[in-house]
């Protein structure tokens, strides 16, 4: 199995994907590009960056800076 470990940036709109061979990338809600690296990971490691991105936007704007604070990254395992 393929490990992926997801860690919020320091904002709302920013994630970062560990892929299983150290190298990390950005994942952006944004469109100038950088969204670009979502779709090239598995599906099952979009849907968990995904659910985070609905997840933090779901919250009341000043409760989204404690909740990346206190978030903890986790890992998606993906069957080759």
């Amino acid at each position: 199995m393929a490990k992926y470990t997801i860690t919020h940036g320091s904002i709302a709109a920013v994630q970062y994907v560990t892929l299983p061979d150290g190298d990390k990338v950005i994942v952006t809600d944004a469109r100038d590009g950088s969204e670009i690296a979502l779709p090239k990971l598995p599906l099952e490691v979009q849907a968990a960056v995904n659910r985070q991105f609905g997840t933090i936007f779901a919250l009341p704007y000043d409760s989204r800076q404690a909740f990346i604070d206190n978030s903890i990254p986790f890992d998606v395992e993906v069957t080759e």
